[in-house]
């Protein structure tokens, strides 16, 4: 790939930005990012030595258990982060807001110490205004102080009207991050609500099947421009950017989150660098500090 620098004026960002995928485990990357014969349990390690974080979204479905968590902590190195999709029965609002499990999920996750990144609130598309309003405002309410949040909704009433108005003010008051999604059914507004942005590029699993993925299936370049366009206007007066790629956003994660850094003059990440040589890093390799891939984007100006 070809990588073009933008003028000097557009470099001037001050955010640390962070690029990864969602989820280390995909079945399309033997022989594309991890070596063949690499056992399952080596992949997380592989894959923090190419990225500087992940997006975790096992924990959706189960909480995990403290063992499995710690082995994340273990296997990565130093300066890696971890977001969280916060398990989804937290997340119904046919139920009343669970305390106790909120607080053991987040004891769950804070076992990672430096390296928890933010905690997502993965809404589904169901969850409307009206009916769930009250529970969201609830939820955010008794959050446990600490981890960092960020609030993903995927119907369009939130954007609107005084729904809007409330959400923006709710969030920004709570310093929790309104997910920037790239979704092909509604359209997310690039609202800054805390020091941080948590931008996800997700596609769908109609048009992109899992059994397609391991190369890119569809030209997503000018909508990743769009993001790329936006994480550029407001980099300047945040802290930093968390940006994840699923599979079935273009077909192959990685080559997305390539394209992405491109798009902003940062370097790629080199994920076949194993597999070009047929091998995975040796022992001592593997304890040899790997080499940051977060910038901030004034680096190169």
């Amino acid at each position: 790939m070809h990588f073009l620098f933008p003028p000097r004026e557009y470099r001037r960002m001050a955010a640390e930005i962070r690029t990864g995928t969602s989820s280390w485990t995909s079945e399309a990357w033997w022989g594309r990012v991890y070596p063949e014969g690499t056992p399952p349990a080596d992949r997380l390690g592989l894959y923090a030595r190419l990225f500087d974080c992940v997006e975790v979204d096992a924990t959706y479905y189960t909480l995990p258990a403290r063992r499995m968590v710690e082995g994340w902590y273990a296997r990565t190195p130093p300066g890696f982060l971890f977001a969280l999709k916060m398990t989804r029965d937290l997340l119904d609002p046919k139920h009343p807001v669970n305390a106790e499990k909120l607080q053991g999920f987040v004891s769950a996750a804070r076992i990672l110490q430096e390296k928890l990144g933010p905690l997502l609130l993965q809404f589904p598309p169901w969850v409307k205004p009206g009916r769930s309003t009250q529970f969201l405002w609830d939820l955010l309410s008794i959050l446990p102080e600490g981890p960092r949040y960020a609030v993903e909704l995927r119907d369009a009433g939130w954007y609107a009207g005084e729904t809007r108005d409330r959400l923006l003010r709710e969030l920004r008051d709570r310093k929790i991050a309104l997910t920037w999604a790239s979704l092909n059914y509604v359209d997310v507004p690039a609202e800054v609500t805390s020091d941080e942005v948590y931008l996800r590029f997700i596609g769908d699993h109609t048009s992109i099947p899992a059994e397609t993925h391991g190369e890119i299936r569809a030209d997503r370049t000018a909508e990743t421009a769009r993001w790329a366009e936006r994480v550029r206007g407001v980099s300047s007066d945040l802290l930093r950017v968390l940006v994840f790629f699923n599979n079935h956003y273009a077909g192959f994660a990685p080559e997305s989150v390539n394209l992405f850094r491109n798009l902003l003059g940062l370097p790629p990440i080199s994920y076949a660098r194993w597999v070009a040589h047929d091998h995975a890093p040796t022992r001592s390799e593997r304890d040899r500090p790997a080499p940051s891939t977060t910038r901030r984007l004034d680096d190169f100006g």
